[in-house]
C-alpha cells in the first residue's frame, strides 16, 4: 500500500491490479488481491488425491537419486522427471490429514532412466533375484569388495571395474501413535574395485547384497516394501545409469490404499468432487420429488490423469507436502 501525491492524487478507482481509494484527503493506492478458484471437477480430484503420495516418496528418495534420470531437457530436475514418470500410472490415495502426517505409501515407482542396460528381475515379493551372475561365488561375512567385483565383471559382460551397483530399500512402518503409514528409506551401494579387501556385507544391505541361485538376490529379512538395484557408470562427466523400477514387497497395503474405496475417502478429506449433471459418467443423487438432482461421489475413481500436459509450468521445490497442490503442475 502507498500514499501518492501530486496530479495522481486525483485517482479513484481501479486500474489493472491497482485500485486507488481517497481517504483523509490522500489518494492511496493497493494491489488486488487475487483469489483462484479451487476446480474440483472428477479428474482434477482424482489428481490431487493422488498427487500427495507421490511426492511423500520423491522426499524421502530425492537425496539417494540425484543424476538418477539421465537426459533430462534443459530446465527440468529430477523431481520434475520423477513426477512425470508416476503420477499417471499411480493409484495409491491418501487422505489430506495422513498427507499432513507424514503418510506415506511405499509403492512400485520409477526410479531411474538411463542408457546402460536394466537390471533384469526374476520372482515376486522377499523372493526375487536379478540376472547378474555371481558364478560360483557365494556372499558370505568374509566375501570381500575384490571378491565381489571380479564375480560380477567376469561373469556380466555389461559391467566394468569402476561400477557401481546400488540397492534401494524402502521399508513400509506404521505410525504407532497415529496410526498412519509411512515410509524408511535406506540405500547402500557398492564400486567394483578389483583391488579391495573391505568386507562387501560391512559396506552394503545383506537383505539386498545375497546370492540367489548363482546370481545377485534379495533375502528376505526386513519386511514389507519396495526394493531396487541400479547400476551406475561415471562416463567422462556424466553419471550414466540403468533404468529400473522398485519392486512391489508391499501388496497388502498397497491394496488397501488403492482403488475405488480409497479414492472415496481420499476425496471427502478435499472437499468431495463438483461436477456437471451433463457430464458423461457423473452420479446423480434422487431427489424427495422423484426428479434428478446432480452430484455426489461417483462410484469408482474417474478415468483420465488430470489436467496436467507437457507444456504446464510446474514447481521444482520437491519439498511441498503435496497436500493440497492440486497435482497438474507437477513438472516443468
Amino acid at each position: 500500500m502507498a500514499i501518492l501525491n501530486g496530479i495522481l492524487k486525483k485517482l479513484n478507482g481501479s486500474a489493472g491490479s491497482l485500485t486507488f481509494k481517497q481517504y483523509a484527503g490522500q489518494t492511496v493506492v493497493s494491489e488486488k488481491i487475487s483469489v483462484v478458484k479451487r476446480s474440483n471437477t472428477p479428474m482434477q480430484m482424482r489428481q490431487r488425491t493422488k498427487w500427495g503420495n507421490v511426492i511423500q516418496m520423491y522426499k524421502g528418495i530425492c537425496p539417494l537419486i540425484n543424476y538418477g534420470f539421465e537426459s533430462k531437457p534443459v530446465g527440468r530436475s529430477d523431481y520434475n522427471m520423477f513426477m512425470k514418470a508416476n503420477m499417471k500410472g499411480s493409484d495409491i490415495y491418501l487422505t489430506r490429514e495422513e498427507v499432513a502426517g507424514g503418510g506415506c505409501i511405499a509403492a512400485p515407482y520409477q526410479l531411474t532412466q538411463g542408457t546402460l542396460p536394466s537390471i533384469v528381475t526374476v520372482g515376486e515379493g522377499d523372493n526375487v533375484r536379478t540376472d547378474i551372475s555371481l558364478g560360483d561365488l557365494t556372499i558370505d561375512a568374509e566375501t570381500t569388495v575384490k571378491d565381489f567385483a571380479q564375480a560380477v565383471v567376469n561373469n556380466n559382460a555389461d559391467y566394468d571395474f569402476g561400477d557401481q551397483i546400488s540397492f534401494f530399500d524402502v521399508l513400509q512402518r506404521v505410525n504407532a501413535v497415529t496410526g498412519i503409514p509411512y515410509c524408511q528409506f535406506l540405500a547402500t551401494n557398492v564400486v567394483l574395485d578389483k583391488a579391495s579387501e573391505v568386507k562387501l556385507l560391512d559396506m552394503v544391505s545383506k537383505y539386498g547384497f545375497a546370492t540367489v541361485d548363482g546370481f545377485l538376490g534379495h533375502i528376505e529379512g526386513e519386511g514389507a516394501g519396495v526394493f531396487a538395484w541400479v547400476h551406475s557408470r561415471k562416463s567422462s562427466a556424466k553419471t550414466l545409469v540403468s533404468t529400473q523400477s522398485l519392486i512391489n514387497n508391499n501388496a497388502e497395503v498397497i491394496a488397501e490404499y488403492s482403488g475405488a474405496e480409497a479414492y472415496k475417502r481420499s476425496v471427502k478429506t478435499y472437499g468431495g468432487e463438483s461436477s456437471a449433471f451433463l457430464t458423461p459418467g457423473t452420479t446423480t443423487t434422487q431427489a424427495t420429488d422423484g426428479s434428478a438432482s446432480a452430484g455426489g461421489t461417483p462410484t469408482t475413481p474417474p478415468s483420465g490423469g488430470g489436467s496436467g500436459t507437457d507444456e504446464s509450468g510446474g514447481s521444482d521445490s520437491g519439498g511441498g507436502s503435496g497436500s493440497d497442490t492440486g497435482g497438474e503442475d507437477y513438472y516443468e
